[in-house]
Parts: structure tokens; C-alpha cells; sequence
């Protein structure tokens, strides 16, 4: 080639080589792990703060009936905190789940129009929610290249 160039020879090639073993070797089943844990704290923190679908609307407010039936203290989806307690996660081999097994978390979910009772989103990832996900495996590839 003429004109202006850069060679990498030999040696600049085996550095890069020993970057991408160590992205290669380095365990992708860690990184999901820190991304499930992410994903149970983003939903725990929507129904203990925020209050908010991932998509960012608000969640409908009680009906004056049902608020009427509620104790001082108590917030949409947080009676006695059952349902924010059983926010787990799970990893397997090649996806994670974050979610609850309480019977009636899917209601809260999904909402029950023959019940007259809203869909308060809980579960899912926001924008905002990617991008600290997005960092964190940032972070866990920096880690591994140091």
C-alpha cells in the first residue's frame, strides 16, 4: 500500500488476541446473573417508590371504594408487602426471568376488566431501566479487561 499507513504487526495483533480470550473464557452466565439481580431491584424499586409502568404512566389510582377498605400506611400494590417481598429472579442457561409466583400478582400485572381492576405494570424494563443495565455490562466487560 502506498501513502500514509499504520502496520500492526505480530505483536499488536497477539495483544487484541488476548482481549478476546479473555471475552471469550469469561463467564457470560455471571453477567446475567448481575443482569436478572438488576432487572428484581428496578422492579422492586416501581413498587415500593416510583409507582410507575416501565412505560412511565402513572398506575391508576384505587377506586373510592377499595381505598375506602385501606389501612393508613398502605400503598397501590403494598398491603403487607407480600407482593414486592416475592420479586425473585432466575437464571438459566441462556435467559433470566424476573418476576412473582403469588396467584394474584398477575391481576396486579395484567389488570382484570371482568373485576373491575387495572393493569398496574410492574414488571418490564423502562429506557431508563436499559441504560443501567447497559452500564452494569459495561462495567462487567471493563472488569474483565483489566
Amino acid at each position: 500500500m502506498t501513502g500514509a499507513v499504520v502496520e500492526l504487526d505480530h505483536a499488536d495483533w497477539a495483544r487484541f488476541q488476548k482481549v478476546l480470550d479473555r471475552l471469550i473464557d469469561a463467564r457470560p452466565r455471571d453477567l446475567l446473573e448481575q443482569l436478572v439481580g438488576g432487572v428484581e431491584q428496578q422492579t422492586r424499586k416501581r413498587i415500593a417508590d416510583t409507582k410507575e409502568a416501565p412505560s412511565g404512566a402513572p398506575w391508576p389510582k384505587w377506586s373510592p371504594g377499595y381505598a375506602k377498605t385501606r389501612h393508613a400506611g398502605q400503598s397501590l400494590l403494598q398491603g403487607e408487602g407480600d407482593l414486592l417481598d416475592s420479586i425473585t429472579g432466575e437464571t438459566h442457561d441462556e435467559h433470566g426471568e424476573v418476576g412473582s409466583n403469588l396467584i394474584y400478582a398477575p391481576t396486579q400485572n395484567y389488570g382484570d376488566p371482568d373485576r373491575g381492576i387495572p393493569a398496574r405494570r410492574y414488571l418490564g424494563v423502562s429506557r431508563e431501566n436499559l441504560y443501567a443495565l447497559e452500564s452494569l455490562t459495561e462495567h462487567w466487560a471493563e472488569a474483565l479487561l483489566q
